[in-house]
């Protein structure tokens, strides 16, 4: 596949560092945190390349922006591999300094090893924030191709994988550590659930798309609670990415100088004025149906109604656990939007938010095997393609939406749908009021 030919490269440089990393006894904590992300780092990769090597043809359809992205990203996994190899490799042989030729020969000496020129924690945090933003672009990749479909994995999680083999490390001649003996990998910690995760929706000019994500996650998060069921979603809200209101100014900049995939995924900047709410029919689809029939739907409605467009703001790949959207192109966007503001500083490598998901993955995949792209209905109107208005359509996008919303919370967060008893009983106490 064009663009990922150093995969398999990439993949064994990982594993056969992080074999050195678990055959080294008594790490400090900090280069068994580095090796841990390498660990985590893996399990994308090893899924990446059996998928390459099991559908080519699948993978080959990435837009070819897209293939010279995830290639651009392959080599920087392979330059900061490159750093943590030498990083364990000169502990695991008591290399101080390359530079300097210097050399400890007491294992107590090794605590002293970041303290000085090539081994700070800065240097080694910055590689961990480095590898920690690569796996994080990875699983984006990953998620776009349909590869993403089990819940994300906790940070002290490291599931088996499948390995390359690699030789064992020959003993070392010189005497100068003592013998290493191989130290398993630490048993994963169990961490407490969160209840608090952040979700925005994004299309391109906040219109009924994320209207219509956005109300049916609220309903089912009300129906839920109202259940007294698991809910883990704290705030849902959306946003349009061509919107220039409420848009940050490095974010409208970054977007202008994107370097897209297609000249056509560019549109046109909308000013997001008053009377940019979204239109009837998209919200009729949702409310105007028995299963809408709640008594939370009235203030639900009037809230998405009621809201005008709005863009992008720099915070919201810190702020949002999840950044949904709809297409292709619109992940292709996002991802590229992510970089850019990365490389401007005005994101950290080691931040570990703002997840962008393609809603179609969680639908059943197209007849190509890709991912099922979630369009805006369109229709003719005297030989121009123009937004549908027709209930009918807007019915079976709703249905189409609803449905993958549904598997996104079971697969990311092992939501269980409340009984039917539930929605019975809310009905009935709406008839009696």
């Amino acid at each position: 596949m064009s663009g990922l030919d150093t995969l398999l490269a990439v993949v064994e440089l990982v594993q056969g560092v992080v074999t050195i990393y678990k055959r080294i006894d008594g790490l400090p904590q900090q280069m068994i945190q580095l090796g841990r992300r390498l660990e985590r780092l893996n399990i994308y990769l090893v899924r990446l390349n059996a998928f390459v090597s099991e559908k080519p043809q699948k993978a080959s359809r990435l837009y070819s922006g897209q293939k010279e992205d995830l290639k651009t990203l392959l080599d920087g996994i392979k330059s900061n591999t490159h750093k943590v190899k030498e990083l364990f490799e000169r502990y695991e042989k008591g290399i101080i300094s390359e530079k300097h030729n210097l050399e400890f020969r007491i294992k107590w000496a090794s605590q002293i090893w970041f303290s000085l020129v090539e081994n700070s924690p800065e240097k080694v945090q910055s590689i961990m924030e480095d590898i920690e933003y690569d796996r994080s672009v990875l699983s984006d990749y990953l998620s776009l191709m349909a590869l993403e479909r089990k819940p994300t994995l906790p940070i002290n999680t490291t599931p088996t994988t499948p390995t390359i083999k690699t030789p064992a490390p020959a003993a070392s001649k010189d005497n100068k550590t003592t013998a290493v003996t191989k130290r398993p990998s630490p048993s994963p910690s169990p961490l407490p659930q969160k209840k608090d995760y952040k979700i925005l929706f994004v299309d391109p000019y906040h219109a009924e798309r994320t209207a219509v994500a956005e109300a049916l996650l609220k309903l089912l998060g009300q129906l839920t609670l109202r259940a007294k069921g698991d809910w883990r979603i704290a705030e849902i809200s959306s946003a349009g990415f061509f919107v220039k209101k409420d848009s940050d100014k490095d974010v409208i900049n970054a977007i202008d100088s994107l370097d897209y995939s297609y000249k056509s995924f560019k549109k046109p900047w909308k000013s997001g004025e008053s009377g940019t709410t979204p239109k009837s029919v998209a919200l009729q689809a949702v409310f105007d149906n028995k299963w809408a029939e709640f008594p939370f739907k009235t203030a639900i409605y009037q809230e998405i109604s009621a809201r005008t467009a709005r863009g992008l703001t720099k915070d919201m790949f810190k702020r949002y656990e999840y950044i949904i959207v709809f297409t292709g192109r619109e992940h292709d966007n996002m991802i590229k939007l992510k970089e850019a503001l990365t490389t401007k500083g005005v994101l950290s490598r080691g931040n570990k938010m703002g997840r962008i998901l393609q809603l179609g993955t969680y639908l059943a995949p197209s007849k190509g095997g890709q991912a099922k792209e979630i369009y805006y209905p369109m229709t003719k109107d005297k030989g121009v393609m123009v937004g549908s208005q027709n209930r009918a359509e807007w019915n079976k996008k709703v249905a189409e939406i609803k449905t993958a919303l549904k598997e996104f919370l079971r697969e990311e967060m092992r939501w269980k749908m409340p009984d039917k008893k539930t929605e019975e009983k809310d009905k009935n106490l709406k008839a009696k009021t």
